[in-house]
C-alpha cells in the first residue's frame, strides 16, 4: 500500500501537549504546503521538546479559565500564506507558493476554506495587472490582504504566514495523517534538498503519510496541474483537523500555545494573540465536517492566457468566481440521517455504484437499500477487487452538496471524500465499503 508511517520511525517522544496544540494552530492557520525546507524540522522537533520539557526560557502558560469562548459575532476571515522562503533569504521578499482563505461564523457554526491560485493574473492595487503571488514581494501580508479584498470583494481581519518549516515535524509528531490517494503517483523530478531530484512514487488507495511524505504527496507536480495539488492540501489539512477533532486533547493543551508560538516564531508570522488562537480553536473544532465549505478556484473558474512577455497567467472569469465566493461564505447544511426521505432527498438525481471491500455478505445489498430509501440512484453493487480498511466516497462530478449528504447519511466524515474529475463517467460516485463501516 506504499509507505506507512511506523511508530518505530517516530523521531520524537514529545509530550502530547505540545503535539496536539500544534494540530489545534494548524487547524486554526491551515498550512498549506509548497518548498519547506525539509531539513528544519528535525530541529524544530528538538526546540519544541526544549520548551515544553522547561530546557529553555519559555512565556507563562495561559490560564486555562481565562481564556473563554469567541465573544464576537461578525465573520472572521484569516488569509493564510505559504511563502516559497529560500535560506538566508528575507521573507518579506518572499512570493506565496500557496495562498488559501478560511473564514468562520460564529453564530451560524459554519466555516469555509478557498484556495486561491499562484498564477492567477489580476489587478493589483495601484500596480496594475500581475500575478496575485507577487502582491506578497510588494507589500507583505497587509498588501496581499488588500489584493485578496481588492479582486474577490471579501473582507479579511487576519493573517498567518508560514514558511513551512514546521508542518513535517507536526506530521511525524502527531502519528501522520492518513489520506486516500485516488490515483497512482509517479513523479520522476521531484527535487531534493540538494538541487538534484528524489523520485516519487505513491499507489491508489489509503495511506498512513508521515511528514516527508505528506510534503511530497501535496507538492509533486509531474502529470498533475496546480489545481490537483490544491485539493491535494486541502485533504492534507482536513486530515489534520481530523485527528484533532476526534481526540479531546485541544481542551487539554491550550495553556501552552505561548510555549509553542514561541518555538515556531521562525516559521509563523501572525497578527492574532495566544487567546484569539485558543478561542479560534475551540469553536473551528466543534463545527461539523458537513457545515465546512471546500472551495477552490479551479478549471471551472479560470482561463489560461499568455501575457506579452510569455507568461502563462489564469485569468479569473469573474461569474463563476463570486458563485465560488458565495459557497465559501455558505456551506449548504446536510440533513441528519433519520429524516424524512423527501426532505434529505439529493438536490439532483446523483447516481452512485457500491462495492463491497469488506468479507461481510450483503452489505452491499442493504446499504443499497438504505440509499434508495433516501432518494439516491443505484446503479449497481459488486465486490471490490481488494479488501478496504477504510471505505470511500470517489466524487466523479465535483458535486459537493450531494456527496456531502451522501457521506452524512452513510455516517462519513469527510475525508473520506476523495475526488477524481472524470466528467464523462455515467456515474456521478462510487461508494467502496471498508472495514470501518457501520450498516445503516
Amino acid at each position: 500500500m506504499g509507505p506507512n508511517f511506523s511508530s518505530s520511525r517516530r523521531r520524537s517522544r514529545l509530550n502530547l501537549f505540545a503535539v496536539f496544540i500544534v494540530v489545534g494552530i494548524a487547524l486554526v492557520v491551515l498550512p498549506v504546503v509548497g518548498l519547506f525546507a525539509l531539513r528544519s524540522a528535525s530541529d524544530l522537533t528538538q526546540r519544541m521538546e526544549q520548551v515544553v520539557n522547561g530546557g529553555e526560557a519559555a512565556p507563562p502558560p495561559l490560564d486555562l479559565p481565562e481564556i473563554g469562548l469567541w465573544q464576537g459575532k461578525e465573520r472572521i476571515t484569516i488569509l493564510l500564506l505559504g511563502i516559497d522562503q529560500r535560506p538566508g533569504e528575507d521573507p518579506d521578499a518572499a512570493r506565496t507558493d500557496a495562498m488559501m482563505l478560511l473564514t468562520l461564523d460564529p453564530v451560524a457554526r459554519t466555516a469555509g476554506m478557498m484556495s486561491i491560485p499562484r498564477d492567477l493574473y489580476v489587478p493589483l492595487p495601484d500596480r496594475g495587472q500581475d500575478r496575485i503571488n507577487t502582491a506578497h514581494v510588494y507589500g507583505g501580508p497587509q498588501y496581499a490582504m488588500r489584493a485578496v479584498e481588492y479582486n474577490f470583494g471579501i473582507p479579511i481581519q487576519h493573517y498567518a504566514r508560514l514558511n513551512f518549516t514546521a508542518l513535517t515535524a507536526l506530521i511525524d509528531l502527531v502519528g501522520g495523517v492518513e489520506i486516500y490517494n485516488d490515483r497512482d503517483i509517479y513523479d520522476a523530478t521531484y527535487p531534493d534538498e540538494a538541487y538534484g531530484y528524489e523520485p516519487f512514487s505513491l499507489p491508489a488507495g489509503w495511506h498512513v503519510l508521515d511528514g516527508r511524505t505528506a510534503l511530497k504527496y501535496a507538492r509533486a507536480r509531474h502529470g498533475a496541474s496546480d489545481f490537483e495539488r490544491i485539493r491535494r492540501q486541502q485533504q492534507i489539512v482536513l486530515a489534520l483537523r481530523e485527528k484533532l477533532h476526534t481526540t479531546d486533547a485541544a481542551t487539554k493543551v491550550l495553556p501552552q500555545i505561548p510555549q509553542i508560538l514561541q518555538t515556531l516564531s521562525g516559521a509563523i508570522q501572525t497578527d492574532l494573540n495566544t487567546v484569539e488562537i485558543a478561542q479560534l480553536i475551540l469553536m473551528v473544532k466543534d463545527v461539523p465536517d458537513e457545515r465546512i465549505a471546500r472551495v477552490a478556484i479551479d478549471e471551472t473558474a479560470v482561463q489560461p492566457w499568455t501575457t506579452p512577455q510569455g507568461g502563462s497567467v489564469l485569468i479569473p472569469i469573474r461569474e463563476r468566481v463570486r458563485e465560488l465566493r458565495e459557497q465559501f461564505y455558505n456551506p449548504p447544511v446536510a440533513e441528519p440521517p433519520g429524516t424524512s426521505a423527501e426532505s434529505s432527498a439529493p438536490a439532483g438525481p446523483v447516481r452512485i455504484s457500491i462495492q463491497n471491500g469488506t468479507l461481510l455478505r450483503g452489505l452491499a445489498a442493504g446499504t443499497k437499500a438504505y440509499l434508495e430509501g433516501r432518494g439516491f440512484i443505484v446503479d449497481s453493487i459488486a465486490d471490490a477487487p481488494q479488501r478496504y480498511q477504510r471505505t470511500v466516497i470517489v466524487d466523479y462530478k465535483g458535486q459537493q452538496d450531494q456527496v456531502k449528504r451522501l457521506a452524512a447519511e452513510l455516517g462519513l466524515p469527510l475525508t473520506s471524500v476523495a475526488t477524481v474529475s472524470d466528467p464523462n463517467n455515467p456515474l456521478d460516485a462510487l461508494v467502496i465499503l471498508g472495514d470501518d463501516f457501520q450498516p445503516r
